[in-house]
């Protein structure tokens, strides 16, 4: 259980009228095409597809079957794989999105969660609770905060090395799930404070759900290929390696430019607690799309490309954000909101802008 901060927004009659087209046409896309805003069978098919393939590849590994060298390309491909569950099965799920059943929600979004190793209660309380209230809000978005080997604000302290930050953050980056397994959850869990939560309680259910996660985890992926195959521990460890490197790469690339970019708007609050900007318009300046209207791109990305939609429509299964993009683009036009949609080639050289400009002092105004 947790508290947050009361923040509030600056609305206006223009954002309201925005945003009120935006949703009546969202309304008439579904209504139209006799959709209920979750998973189409199409979504869930795709979603099948990709656990498939990953549980295919595990069973591979685990029998022992292909020499040492080549089974290090099983590693590495089950690391995509492991994130492509994630980011169009666990994402939708964890939002309610996927199954009407809140309850069916929660188990596929806990099973297929604990394969990533992360905590899947933890990561939906920073989240839902933090990260969607408060994109890009210093204080308030549990993404930009507790990170000082990489400033992602421009209202953090900077340090020496964050001049050369652009430079090794691809080498940190390769460790991103190994960190977010073995240490970020394990220090988010004792947390009293994070971000804009206050007042941090877990049940002592998500506690032991919590070991039990992790314990599970280990037992997956490195008990089970020491002991029921012939490689050795070190064989083992360097596949484990590899499978976090290819997950990291595959989690960072696909997501983070979606608000780490020199494109996003960074905010923080008021002496009066208000942001300067309505809740709808704050959505469409923290984030940046990237092919968020191709069909490719929401199959393989599971609407992490189209973030806009996303953040507006939060409980609208991603199967459906290419079209609901090319509606943010014809409402968005009329009432003159900056909307940006990019290819993901810019998207990835934004970020990479964004890092090397927040290295060096910055003008906060």
């Amino acid at each position: 259980m947790s508290m947050h901060k009361t923040i509030k927004f600056h609305e206006d009659i223009k954002s309201d009228l925005f945003y009120g087209a935006l949703k009546h046409e969202v309304f008439v896309y579904l209504k139209v095409n006799m959709y209920d805003g979750f998973a189409t069978p199409f979504a869930l098919l795709k979603g099948a597809f990709y656990l498939t393939l990953f549980l295919g590849s595990y069973g591979l590994l685990i029998s022992g079957t292909l020499p040492f060298p080549n089974i290090l390309i099983i590693w590495g491909v089950m690391g995509i794989l492991g994130i492509l569950v994630g980011l169009n099965v666990s994402h939708d799920a964890a939002h309610n999105s996927l199954f009407k059943s809140k309850r069916f929600n929660r188990i596929v979004y806990h099973i297929t969660f604990s394969l990533l190793g992360a905590n899947a209660y933890l990561w939906q309380l920073r989240h839902i609770d933090s990260h969607h209230l408060f994109p890009n809000v210093d204080n308030c978005d549990a993404d930009i905060d507790d990170n000082s080997i990489i400033r992602l604000s421009i209202y953090k302290d900077i340090k020496w090395y964050h001049r050369f930050q652009w430079f090794y953050a691809p080498v940190l980056y390769l460790f991103y799930t190994l960190q977010w397994v073995f240490y970020k959850d394990f220090i988010i869990l004792f947390k009293k404070q994070l971000a804009n939560l206050r007042n941090i309680r877990h049940s002592p259910e998500e506690i032991f759900l919590f070991y039990l996660g992790k314990i599970f985890y280990l037992i997956f992926y490195i008990a089970l290929p020491m002991f029921l195959t012939s490689y050795s521990w070190e064989e083992v460890f360097i596949g484990f390696l590899l499978m976090h490197f290819t997950s990291s790469y595959a989690f960072i690339f696909g997501l983070i430019p979606s608000h780490f970019s020199d494109l996003a708007s960074f905010e923080r609050v008021d002496n009066d607690g208000y942001l300067k900007r309505s809740w709808a318009k704050h959505q469409m300046a923290t984030s940046v799309d990237y092919h968020a209207d191709q069909l490719w791109a929401n199959f393989i990305f599971g609407g992490f490309n189209a973030h806009v939609a996303h953040h507006l429509f939060p409980t609208i299964s991603h199967i459906h954000y290419p079209a609901i993009s090319k509606i943010i683009v014809e409402i968005s036009t009329k009432f003159n909101i900056p909307y940006r949609n990019i290819s993901w080639f810019e998207a990835i050289k934004s970020h990479f802008r964004f890092l090397k400009k927040l290295g060096v002092p910055y003008p906060v105004s």
